[in-house]
């Protein structure tokens, strides 16, 4: 037997002889499982009370409506004022005439009513009024969006009509300046947008952290 095939016999003896221990090889324990994850603790969570009306919206609407009607009043005096001086021109300059005075008057309809018509609709939609109230401010918020559109339209492409349409349009205006200020000046808003009393917190809700 050569010394390699005696040395090979031997290797196997001696694994066979050695416990499997010393060599390493004995079967592992199975690793313990990971601990679980800590469970959050259920706390609750505070509600807020829903807006309610108070005396600072209804200040903010009486505030609102003065300034419709100081505003309305004016455009409606300028107009009638520029479509009686251009009425007074040529034909060929009554255009020119009451472009130079009424540009002034239609940029400042059409930044106060839109300005107003937002901040009606914010009120109507946040501070909480009671629906009647609720209605009725946005019926003022659409009638000066309404005022504030057909100004910037006619200031934009309006003035350069012929003059029996520009006449109308400025009209248009002037009528929709009386339907603002008809509805700003409407008796009733106090006692339809009164101050509401607050309203109660719902219950706090539980939520996992």
């Amino acid at each position: 037997m050569g010394v390699g095939v005696r040395v090979a016999v031997l290797s196997g003896l001696l694994v066979f002889a050695v416990p499997l221990t010393a060599l390493g090889l004995a079967a592992r324990p199975e690793a313990e499982p990971a601990p679980p994850w800590p469970q959050a603790a259920e706390r609750p969570v505070p509600r807020t009370a829903p807006a309610r009306w108070g005396a600072a919206d209804r200040d903010s609407l009486a505030k609102l409506r003065e300034v419709t009607l100081a505003q309305t009043d004016r455009v409606l005096g300028e107009l009638v004022a520029c479509e009686a001086r251009a009425g007074r021109r040529t034909e060929e300059a009554r255009n020119r005439a009451y472009r130079r005075c009424a540009t002034p008057a239609l940029a400042w309809t059409n930044g106060f009513a839109a300005a107003n018509s937002r901040m009606l609709s914010q009120l109507a939609g946040t501070a909480g009024p009671t629906e009647t109230c609720r209605r009725r401010v946005l019926q003022l918020s659409g009638t000066s969006n309404s005022l504030a559109f057909t100004a910037n339209t006619t200031l934009r492409g309006g003035l350069d009509l012929p003059w029996a349409e520009l006449r109308a349009a400025s009209r248009e205006i002037r009528a929709l300046a009386r339907e603002t200020r008809s509805l700003a000046r409407r008796p009733g808003w106090k006692r339809t947008c009164r101050p509401r009393p607050p309203a109660r917190a719902p219950a706090a809700a539980s939520k996992v952290a």
